[in-house]
Order: structure tokens, then sequence, then C-alpha cells
């Protein structure tokens, strides 16, 4: 759905503004926000002769294109001239809403801009990226390629038998997953035509014509599921699409985890507080589950100590948050994060606006 952007207060020009990048942004899509804005402010002086520091560019900031970087009220304070957040990604639980919206600054996650010259098609830009990612740590589990490298490369003269380490084909296997989006639909149709997986699909919010023939994207086989208590004790596989919200939070716990086949895997691709890190830790060192991997934690950019236990495990993969990280994806939502908030400064519509 297209909301109409309000103009802003000042009808700021994007020529004229200036925007502030408070994390680190591919030279390209750099170059390219220099050619609609006025002036750029990066999180890394060395990349941009405009920079400031971080306080600074917070007060003079017109707009502020983001990735995960924490904006709470107290950040959002400080921002004397801020009209506009373009999100460069799909998730904004990391972006205060409320305030945004009683200080009227519009957000919006990448999604499609409606205008000539603009980066037309949006939707599912890095869904390729964090498709491939996912079936990459799914194969990682499957075959133990972490586990084994690790020991190789530490076990010193000690043999390492191909004969012990058996590990398990992907082709034929049940796959379940939680959320419908862009990027579940992506690595749905991989898991389907390369792995003649069946998928199993848990998704409550999405309507009963996705992946059907009504889809616009067309029809991907499947077997809906109204419930996860369903939908666990019939798959090997779990992979996690899902946005953060109220409903989502703490999704999978101890609960979730002990209706699982023991021989089942399960993999993360949503947000750190879907799965409850605690409980998959023990199931994990019990063997409720055989494996998992995660790309998002409760704690990013994640390290070691704030892992829960799971950096101990041999059973558990872990990578910091790159499914959209391919220098494909990301010149390209960056662009696109760009063009949206170049628009709501023109006075253009915008779409995927949260507030």
């Amino acid at each position: 759905m297209i909301l109409p952007t309000p103009p802003p207060e000042s009808n700021l020009p994007s020529s004229s503004a200036t925007v502030y990048f408070p994390n680190p942004v591919h030279p390209d899509a750099l170059a390219y926000a220099s050619g609609k804005f006025g002036k750029v402010i990066v999180h890394d002086h060395r990349d941009c002769a405009d920079a400031c520091d971080v306080q600074e560019a917070l007060r003079i900031a017109d707009g502020i294109v983001n990735r995960a970087n924490p904006l709470p009220q107290g950040i959002l304070e400080q921002c004397e001239n801020l009209k506009g957040i373009s999100v460069v990604g799909v998730g904004y639980d990391s972006i205060d809403i409320p305030y945004c919206r009683g200080r009227q600054i519009s957000v919006f996650r990448y999604g499609g801009v409606v205008l000539t010259g603009s980066l037309a098609d949006c939707p599912g830009i890095n869904s390729t990226s964090v498709s491939e990612l996912t079936l990459t740590l799914t194969l990682c589990l499957l075959r133990k390629i972490t586990h084994l490298n690790n020991r190789l490369k530490a076990c010193g003269e000690e043999r390492v038998l191909a004969i012990n380490n058996l590990g398990r084909q992907l082709r034929g296997k049940k796959v379940g997953m939680i959320g419908m989006g862009n990027t579940a639909r992506k690595t749905g149709e991989l898991f389907h035509h390369a792995f003649q997986c069946p998928l199993h699909i848990y998704s409550p919010t999405s309507p009963p014509t996705r992946w059907t023939s009504l889809d616009p994207s067309g029809p991907l086989p499947h077997t809906l599921h109204s419930s996860l208590d369903d939908l666990l004790p019939k798959i090997d596989i779990l992979t996690i699409h899902c946005p953060l919200t109220p409903l989502t939070h703490n999704l999978i716990t101890q609960t979730q985890l002990r209706l699982m086949k023991p021989t089942a895997i399960l993999v993360n691709m949503s947000r750190g507080y879907v799965v409850n890190e605690q409980d998959l830790c023990k199931a994990l060192k019990e063997g409720w589950i055989a494996s998992a991997a995660s790309d998002v934690f409760q704690v990013e950019p994640c390290r070691k100590s704030c892992m829960n236990g799971l950096a101990e495990l041999d059973n558990f993969v872990a990578t910091p948050h790159i499914g959209g990280s391919t220098v494909e994806a990301q010149i390209e939502i960056c662009k696109c994060a760009i063009d949206q908030l170049a628009n709501c400064f023109d006075g253009h519509q915008v779409e995927n606006r949260v507030c």
C-alpha cells in the first residue's frame, strides 16, 4: 500500500538536504547519495570531506539512512532538523517509532519508490542474498562443515575419519518455514526446486492466497499449518524469516524446541529475540535438536560474551548478521533507501512507510 508522504515542513528539496549515514556504506552507494543530497555525513570521517562528530551530525541532519543502528528517543532528541529516516532493510525495531510519530518524523523501510529515474521495483532486493545464506547454513549443519573444519585445524596429527563423521543429505528433507515474505519465498524456491524438499509453512499473518495460483509471484507448493504445535514435530529443518513483533518475541522457546525431532536443525534468519537463546543453548546441549545456526542475535553487533553460551557449542554456527551483506545487495538496497529519502524530501509518494 502506498501512503502519501507529507512534504517536509520547510519544503526542503533533496538537493539541499543534509543526510547522515550512521553505518558503513558501500562507496558506490555513497557516491549515489552525494549526487542526490546537498550534504552527506558518514560514520567514518575518512570517507567524506563533509564529516563531523556524531552529536553534530545528529543535530544538523535533515534525514538519516539507517541500517540497524539503535535510534532510541535519547538519540532522536538530539536531532533538531530531522524529517525522515530511511531504513536499509526491512526491520525497524531499532527505531523508537512512537517518538518519531509524535515528532512527525517519517520512517520507511525499503520496498519500492514511485519516481521515474529511481529504483522502481525494490521489494526483495536482499532476498536472494539472505536465501543463499540460509541454504549455506543449512548445508553447513547437515554436513557438520564448521565443526569438521575446526577439528582438522586443531587436531595436530589426529586422524579425522570420514566414516566417523557422517552427515545427512538435504534432498527430500521436510522444511518448515516461519514467515512468507520475500526472503522466505526465495528460500522456499531453493529448497523446493533444487532439493525437492516439501515445504511446511507457519505464517498466521499471511493471506491464504500467498504462494497459490492467485499470488502475483505464482504458486509454490506448500502445506500451511495453523500452529507451531502441528508444524514442528513433522519437519527436519526449521528456518525462521518473520519480523520481530510483540507476537513473535520469544516465539521459539523450550516449549517449541521440545516438539522438534532430535535430528532436526534450526536456522534463524529473522531477529535474535524471536528465538530464546538460553533455551536454544539448553536444547543443543541436551540433544533436543541436532544443531542450529543463527545470523541474528539478541545483542548486536554480536560478541562471544553476549551469546548466552551458544558460542561454546560445536553444534552451533554463528554469522554476524550478514544475510544481506553481499556487494550486489548492499549497493542496490542502499540506493533504494536513498531514493526513498529523496522522495520524502521532495514531497513524492513513498512505499512501505512505517509512520
